[in-house]
């Protein structure tokens, strides 16, 4: 029988929910945080679905499980899903009890968990994972998370045994993940802008984890992407079971092969980040037994999630907002590259200042040293607006990468940095912002479309 201090925390944090609406408080994940304090094991007595996917890794997380939660739903399943919440052992558990009735009657059959790194060692004794999706384990921020070995050790102690495990091959970091659990590799065959060795600041795989010798790349795409053997041992790259290939960027199209399977899938985004993603997702699908053609089907009429990334021309200017993660110089890299590879003429708006530490506390700027701004030196980029209290900062490191001073707008208002854009024909405008809750990048946003709906009336998304 369970415990009684369950169906009481259950009981109560039924209750907190209309009582939450009623005052008008954003509770998230006080249900869940009233369930645990009141019972400790509260994940483990809570009625759970047949099958169980969790994802995790230092980016891309949260838009995998989006993009799972979106396909599986369209294949036919009933999926439940912490995106409402936080990925935190506080929100999964609001996620359950917002999913099932006061008597315990559980309304999916499947759930799709996106949860954070460093709650592994709160979730996974009270969760048996069916499969567990690793996107990545790379630099975050130094402190919270300290660095990618640490996060690995938390979730290889933590968890289960059985759980299979969904890893990137080209990633070499987490493809050493758990040695002991069963596991299906993925990876993307070469690409036309590989390197042949890491040009970033950040490189956190150089040497053999075996035998600490010097490691070869056959190729690399960024920081300890790529495909890599030791010289002086028999240590390389995992072998994939699901590749990806035959990438066409014009056309947007790329073919995955499992086996004497094959199939032709539309890329949801052409940056390689998400061309990772998207593979990710597909390796799931197709292990859970569904076929290449019925997953591409699904896919077909999903989209990364506008909070993440957003498109739209207006005239002949094209506005970008994109999720550009603060304190996490990797994340950020990405985006600067997928910037620096795009055509034309650019602007920048530069959003990612962790808001709300200037009232608590403050993250270590060092990060910033870590990000590739290099990237930005370049003739094509028109203006860089930075803002806030961190402006300075970033201006200080815009000047380090070598970006003329003309180039630099520091504003205190973020609002007031719309105003330093030249808004040019053929302008490429990009908006960077952070997950930081306070972010000013909808008022941004809206004020951004607002001109560049007086320059011109029809509006064509791209």
């Amino acid at each position: 029988m369970k415990n009684l201090r369950y169906f009481f925390a259950l009981f109560l944090a039924k209750l907190s929910k209309p009582i939450l609406k009623i005052t008008g408080h954003n509770g998230t994940d006080f249900p869940g945080a009233l369930a645990l304090k009141i019972c400790p094991n509260f994940l483990q007595y809570i009625p759970k679905p047949n099958l169980i996917i969790g994802v995790t890794g230092t980016n891309g997380k949260t838009t995998c499980s989006n993009l799972l939660r979106d396909a599986l739903n369209k294949l036919g399943n009933n999926v439940l899903n912490n995106s409402e919440g936080s990925n935190t052992v506080t929100g999964i558990s609001t996620s359950f009890i917002n999913n099932i009735s006061i008597f315990g009657l559980l309304k999916h059959d499947t759930a799709v968990l996106e949860l954070d790194e460093r709650s592994a060692r709160l979730i996974f004794p009270h969760i048996n994972l069916d499969i567990l999706l690793v996107t990545n384990l790379s630099r975050d921020s130094i402190m919270r998370n300290g660095h990618p070995e640490f996060i690995s050790y938390i979730l290889e102690r933590y968890m289960p045994k059985e759980t299979k495990l969904i890893l990137n091959a080209d990633d070499l970091i987490s493809s050493n993940l758990s040695p002991v659990n069963p596991r299906i590799y993925y990876g993307i065959d070469s690409l036309p802008k590989d390197k042949t060795k890491c040009t970033n600041l950040i490189d956190d795989m150089q040497i053999c984890p075996i035998c600490h010798s010097k490691l070869t790349y056959e190729y690399n795409r960024y920081s300890n992407i790529g495909k890599a053997h030791c010289t002086s041992c028999d240590y390389k790259s995992p072998k994939y079971d699901y590749t990806g290939s035959n990438y066409d960027f014009d056309t947007k199209t790329f073919k995955v092969s499992y086996g004497d399977e094959s199939q032709s899938f539309n890329m949801l985004n052409e940056g390689v980040f998400n061309l990772y993603n998207e593979l990710s997702v597909i390796t799931l699908l197709h292990e859970l037994g569904y076929n290449f053609q019925n997953i591409s089907d699904a896919l077909s009429s999903i989209e990364i999630v506008k909070s993440r990334l957003d498109k739209i021309l207006i005239g002949n200017i094209f506005f970008q907002s994109m999720l550009c993660k603060d304190r996490n110089a990797y994340a950020v890299s990405r985006v600067l590259e997928y910037i620096s590879q795009q055509d034309g003429d650019k602007e920048i708006l530069i959003y990612c200042n962790n808001f709300a530490d200037a009232k608590s506390w403050s993250e270590n700027t060092c990060w910033l040293y870590d990000c590739d701004f290099e990237l930005l030196a370049d003739e094509r980029i028109k203006k860089i607006v930075v803002c806030h209290d961190r402006r300075y900062d970033y201006k200080l490191r815009l000047l380090d990468a070598g970006i003329d001073e003309s180039c630099i707008a520091c504003v205190e208002n973020p609002l007031d940095g719309v105003d330093e854009l030249q808004f040019f024909e053929g302008d490429n405008i990009y908006l960077l912002y952070g997950t930081d809750p306070l972010t000013p990048a909808p008022a941004v946003r809206e004020k951004i479309l607002s001109i560049l709906k007086e320059k011109e009336n029809n509006l064509e998304v791209r």
